[in-house]
């Protein structure tokens, strides 16, 4: 079994087990999306594990990315993998705004800075993944 359907077992596991104990064992709050286990918010949980599991990747691309440093296509390209890292980076992070426009806000600072830290976010991933090898392994080369 790879790596990685360990990882995504392990996750799903996880994430069974705190939804069971969640179920089981909470209280409920003012919100009815918010329940409490033992002075601790379902959101406040939720929050602190989805950063975990993004610090956790960068980290771990970041340490591969400095051991492969595979620049093979950003050298031979720099155009083209500029332009295909902020294309990579802009169209996912529209979603922010399209999503308050859709729910009847109106876009503002805070949601600009959102957009913005959405973007390089993206942007990242994708230079830390050319530079993992994960591309040219899979978009060999010809």
């Amino acid at each position: 079994m790879d790596i990685i359907w360990k990882f995504v077992a392990f996750g799903i596991i996880i994430s069974i087990l705190i939804s069971t104990v969640f179920g089981i064992y909470s209280k409920s709050t003012a919100t009815p999306y918010v329940r409490t286990l033992f002075g601790v918010s379902s959101n406040d949980l939720i929050f602190g594990l989805m950063v975990l599991v993004i610090l956790s990747t960068f980290f771990v691309l970041s340490v591969v990315s400095g051991l492969i440093r595979d620049l093979t296509f950003p050298t031979n390209n720099p155009i083209e993998f500029t332009i295909e890292t902020l294309v990579v980076g802009i169209i996912p992070s529209l979603i922010i705004l399209l999503m308050t426009i859709l729910r009847g806000y109106t876009i503002t600072n805070v949601t600009a800075g959102e957009f913005m830290i959405l973007v390089v976010k993206f942007s990242v991933l994708h230079i830390l993944l050319q530079f993992s090898g994960f591309y040219s392994s899979v978009f060999p080369p010809k």
